[in-house]
């Protein structure tokens, strides 16, 4: 909700100032984001590093292209599941807990896993069971991980701390395959597990000693079903998160091609090696690293929209090459553009969710923005390797190309929004009058019905901002919203929205933002009188408890 109980406590915007640009190496100045990010970054190389044994494991084992492919569908499908669940714990619970135990649960994953191996029980279908474990793992972590940034800095740096995650991840994927293939040239698959269970240390630990304040909340935490239905009602009238979940959903599904079926590439290429796989990975990683280096500059050039949809197109053509190329000087840099192309996309989905939406839900839209990546990697992985085997890897990757090329052409004219950051700050919400009726507070329909006066030559202004008012009571959290014209006074006009409960009613007054609030403004402007609009509540009757002589 956006407007107060009672008309004379409106809430009020923080008196915040305007952040101001730091630079790209600022955050790590801050101990507590140091420490993280550095333990972070040997936990991706180990992470990299055990990608490449297992991808290789399998291969060796002579599985075919759909066993092969399962592996990124086991890694996928717990964040396809659970990640708008994990979101909602992100949104309502301490953000560091949820990524401890996010991180206790990848640890088990990985020791299981190292068990295996070294005890000699590791067939494909174990390994498979065992990515799947760990992936559950990041599932916990990953919405937390996104969306705790903002409190590891200070917001003046926020968005050189989300580059700086980036480029971390970049570095791992260039040197963590190169280190998982020369460790298999050396030795056995097993080592390179345990090397993968050591490097969690090293980030508990740091997540552990962060100390910071966490935020008062007046009102107790969503439930994850509540939660979910927020979220949900959120994206279906947020064009920002529908956008970002349609475009990385088939960004997503195309691209899938490349971590699906990149093992049986370098198995059939002549002289193919575990070590050829690791450092076709990370030429992959180096072209991402050029790519976030680059996506500053060419933001700024074609804007996001545009950016996404040149990356896209240009990956599409580097499959050609994927595909077809007999030799590594045409391979290679066609796979170092690709890994340009994926970071940069990425980078422009991720960085939109970020910017564009206000944080009461920031961990739950991230977690849907990855939900669609992840199920669209997922779906796309299998495909790919079922074509592989019935047609052919060289097939497969062309069919991949030439659905990206297609979808990239319809998605062209689909552009996000300019960023407004400072629109999407929340407002203080003033002190609402507590109602005289004695109700459960968790039970039970509450409709609100505000009555404007509007001239009959204001009437097409107000009706024009009818649909922009509509998306944010829905997007705030109302069930149904109306705006009705009185039969007998035609300037008398009746906004009406119905809310699940009184404590939903109270969540949407916390979720407004100065962009909500002006335009509340802006039609409480419209309206005449001195008087302001007159707000009037009801609660159902199924929230009241009546006495025994009630039949």
């Amino acid at each position: 909700m956006l407007q107060s109980t009672t008309p004379q406590v409106d809430a009020q915007p923080h008196a915040e100032p305007a952040p101001r640009e730091t630079g790209i190496l600022a955050p790590l100045g801050v101990a507590a984001f140091r420490r993280i990010w550095t333990a972070n970054l040997l936990g991706n190389l180990g992470t990299w590093a055990q990608s490449v044994a297992v991808a290789w494991v399998i291969t060796a084992a002579h599985a075919g292209p759909i066993m092969v492919a399962m592996v990124q569908v086991a890694s996928a499908a717990p964040l396809v599941v659970l990640s708008i669940a994990t979101g909602v714990l992100a949104d309502n619970y301490d953000k560091r807990t949820i990524m401890l135990v996010g991180q206790v649960v990848e640890m088990a994953g990985a020791i299981f896993l190292t068990a295996l191996a070294f005890l000699g029980y590791l067939d494909p279908l174990a390994l498979i069971l065992a990515v799947l474990w760990i992936s559950l793992g990041s599932a916990i972590t990953v919405p937390a991980w996104q969306s705790a940034v903002g409190e590891q800095v200070p917001r003046p740096m926020v968005t050189s701390a989300v580059l700086l995650n980036g480029v971390n991840y970049n570095v791992a994927r260039a040197l963590g395959p190169a280190l998982g293939g020369l460790m298999l040239s050396v030795l056995a698959p097993s080592w390179v597990f345990l090397v993968n269970t050591l490097s969690y240390v090293g980030l508990l630990a740091a997540l552990w000693y962060w100390r910071r304040e966490t935020p008062v909340r007046s009102l107790p935490p969503e439930g994850i079903r509540e939660g979910m239905v927020a979220a949900l009602r959120f994206t279906w009238n947020s064009t920002v998160t529908r956008l970002a979940m349609l475009r990385s959903f088939m960004f997503g599904f195309t691209a899938s091609v490349i971590w699906a079926l990149l093992p049986l590439v370098a198995r059939d290429f002549p002289d193919g090696s575990a070590a050829l796989y690791g450092y076709m990975l990370g030429v992959l990683g180096i072209g991402a690293i050029l790519g976030s280096v680059s996506v500053p500059a060419l933001r700024r050039w074609l804007g996001t929209s545009r950016l996404i949809s040149a990356a896209a197109g240009t990956l599409a053509v580097m499959l050609v090459p994927l595909a077809y190329a007999q030799s590594l000087l045409v391979l290679m840099p066609a796979l170092c553009v690709a890994g340009a192309c994926w970071i940069a996309a990425l980078t422009e989905y991720n960085a939109n969710v970020q910017i564009l939406v206000p944080d009461w839900v920031k961990g739950r839209a991230l977690a849907l923005y990855q939900t669609a990546l992840y199920a669209g990697l997922a779906i796309g992985s299998f495909l790919w390797g079922h074509l592989a085997e019935t047609m052919s890897v060289s097939g497969a990757i062309l069919t991949a190309a030439i659905v990206m090329a297609m979808s990239t052409f319809l998605l062209y004219h689909s552009q996000f929004p300019q960023p407004d950051a400072g629109g999407l700050r929340l407002v203080t919400r003033g002190k609402t009058t507590p109602p005289q009726l004695t109700f459960d507070h968790e039970r039970g329909d509450v409709v609100m019905s505000i009555e404007y006066i509007i001239p009959v030559e204001h009437a097409g202004e107000f009706v024009a901002t009818a649909d922009a008012l509509r998306r944010l009571r829905l997007r705030n959290g109302g069930r149904y919203w109306g705006m009705f014209r009185d039969v007998r006074n035609e300037e008398i006009w009746r906004e009406v929205l119905l809310i699940e409960s009184w404590l939903q009613h109270l969540r949407m007054l916390d979720r407004m933002t100065l962009s909500d609030k002006a335009l509340i403004d802006h039609v409480k402007a419209l309206h005449k009188g001195e008087a302001p609009p007159r707000i009037t509540l009801g609660v159902s009757y199924e929230s009241i408890e009546y006495g025994s002589d009630v039949q």
